[in-house]
């Protein structure tokens, strides 16, 4: 009987520490998902304010920030025309959708929606009037962060950070 208490003891020993470690890695995982869940605009060197972006483990720049005052996650994607959000968050959001045409995604050809965001902002670079594209495919919550908020911006790759600054600072 000692015997099975002393194996019963390391069985239990044994499970615990796998479930920590599966525990750790999947809050790593979140955690560096999104490594910059809520960025802040400071004032950098060259008297602009400016936000940091770090990238995630894949190597993307993933982002708090907001779309008309509410709360969303955006994807820096420059290969993207417009700011793409999925069809549920725009409903969501309660945005005027007109016809948008198609678009070529991954997944092929598919009807999109166009419509106009009052404001995207990230960590206090704000830039009004944003023209967005609705993908009724799009199965991430995460915005694109496309090039009609990012043409507004200067960006500046170094050091592996991503910097966005106004692009109109001088």
């Amino acid at each position: 009987m000692f015997w099975l208490k002393q194996a019963s003891g390391g069985v239990v020993f044994a499970v615990m520490t796998l479930l920590s470690i599966l525990l750790a890695h999947w809050l790593h995982q979140e955690t560096n998902d999104n490594p910059n869940p809520n960025p802040v605009a400071y004032l950098g060197a060259s008297g602009v304010m400016q936000v940091v972006l770090r990238p995630n483990d894949v190597n993307q720049y993933v982002t708090g920030g907001r779309i008309n005052g509410e709360p969303v996650e955006f994807l820096v994607d420059t290969g993207s025309v417009d700011v793409a959000l999925p069809y549920a968050l725009a409903q969501r959001l309660k945005l005027q959708l007109t016809p948008g045409g198609m678009s070529m995604t991954g997944n092929g050809d598919v009807p999109t929606w166009s419509a106009w965001l009052d404001q995207v902002e990230v960590g206090g670079l704000v830039a009004s009037q944003i023209k967005a594209t609705i993908l009724p495919n799009m199965q991430s919550e995460r915005v694109l962060l496309g090039m009609s908020y990012l043409k507004y911006m200067e960006l500046l790759l170094a050091n592996g950070q991503l910097t966005l600054r106004p692009a109109n600072f001088q």
